[in-house]
């Protein structure tokens, strides 16, 4: 055998001792990390906001939902019958309608849509807030209109601080513009929940920041039963205000 087979022989299994060496640990993260996900549904159920959304929208019959998506916890919680939805991407809009997946869907502009005055039991904003530009948010006076236009209650879920965003399905809406805290709904009376993991390990897509990302998505888990007190140190916000 040549010698410089031999070398590359050598390399090659240098190589993959190597990855080897660093794969394993990733194995053993990430199979840990689906135990203890199985272990949180099971035990930490309550910890998932959209166990929250489905108990907060009990016994409401109307919803409407601004930024619908292409798959929102609406639809994943089987409200969809009860809402009308709106979304500014057209693309949305006609696969819901197609598929008949809401009450009825629109494209719309929240900034500038008429959301009416007491048209809905609730009226639900969910990873939204942070694709809007603030100042016309306020120039708009949205929260008061959401406020104007639910008869019980007003559900908001935005992640705290700004995160960058890819854009996603082509829609040029996906980017994140804005910044949002929970002291911009407690300031309006809004009760606030910590959600998803702690901020400081999470990034874009709620994915943790740092390597080995299983273990990180095991510590970001095993903090959000503190962090649901203590909205300040988690990623999302779930803020709930009921319509006087």
């Amino acid at each position: 055998m040549e010698l410089q087979t031999v070398k590359m022989l050598i390399a090659r299994l240098l190589l993959a001792i190597v990855e080897v060496s660093f794969g394993v640990p990733e194995a053993i993260f990430r199979t840990v990390g689906g135990v203890l996900a199985i272990a949180r549904v099971r035990l930490h159920h309550s910890y998932d906001y959209r166990v929250w959304l489905a108990r907060d929208l009990t016994g409401c019959q109307s919803i409407l939902e601004l930024g619908c998506g292409r798959n929102s916890p609406i639809l994943q919680i089987g409200l969809g019958d009860f809402t009308d939805a709106v979304d500014i991407w057209q693309p949305y809009v006609d696969k819901h309608n197609v598929d008949g997946t809401y009450r009825s869907c629109e494209c719309q502009d929240i900034i500038e849509m008429d959301l009416g005055e007491n048209q809905y039991d609730a009226v639900v904003i969910l990873d939204v807030l942070e694709h809007l530009d603030r100042k016309k948010v306020r120039d708009t006076d949205l929260f008061a209109r959401m406020l104007k236009a639910a008869k019980k209650k007003v559900i908001i879920f935005v992640p705290n601080g700004f995160i960058e965003n890819d854009h996603v399905d082509g829609d040029p809406y996906q980017a994140h513009i804005s910044a949002w805290e929970p002291d911009d709904y407690l300031r309006r009376g809004y009760e606030v929940h910590g959600a998803t993991g702690m901020r400081w390990i999470l990034g874009k897509a709620s994915l943790p920041k740092w390597h080995p990302f299983s273990f990180w998505a095991i510590v970001a888990m095993v903090s959000q039963p503190y962090i649901y007190n203590h909205p300040k140190w988690a990623w999302h916000s779930y803020a709930v205000k009921k319509v006087k």
